[in-house]
């Protein structure tokens, strides 16, 4: 098991999960959790046990990491609408997102022209762009 302890943290750090929800998922007790939140405890000086029930738990599925797209999920669909893009688009992504797990992409171009000096782009269908937007946009 790898353990990613800046999304461990997240999920500890996450109010809008309850603590109550957490412990009954989890089987750690709420003021574990409650004393992290507020500082009373480091996330370091959790069990080894504790961080990989949490990080266990992640890997199953039962939390998501988003990346807000939203702006650039309308930018592309609005150019898709008005005939401005092709099959294909160029992509740039940006420094790697430990949460995430990869790089995100961060802007686009509709031809390997317009791609700016110092900008590293790759040619993907704009179908796969979309997708992979739309998927790392959602929140559950």
């Amino acid at each position: 098991m790898i353990i990613n302890t800046a999304r461990v943290e997240l999920v500890l750090m996450n109010k809008a999960i309850p603590a109550n929800y957490l412990e009954k998922e989890l089987g750690i007790n709420r003021s574990t959790i409650t004393r992290v939140r507020n500082g009373e405890r480091k996330l370091e000086n959790l069990t080894l046990e504790t961080i990989m029930t949490i990080q266990k738990w992640i890997d199953e599925g039962n939390y998501r990491f988003s990346y807000d797209y939203s702006e650039l999920i309308e930018d592309l669909e609005e150019d898709i609408a008005e005939g401005l893009t092709d099959e294909y688009i160029y992509v740039v992504r940006g420094p790697y997102n430990e949460l995430l797990e990869k790089c995100p992409i961060i802007d686009y171009y509709y031809t390997s022209e317009e791609i700016e000096e110092g900008d590293l782009a790759e040619k993907t269908l704009i179908t796969s762009v979309l997708a992979e937007m739309k998927s790392d946009n959602k929140i559950f």
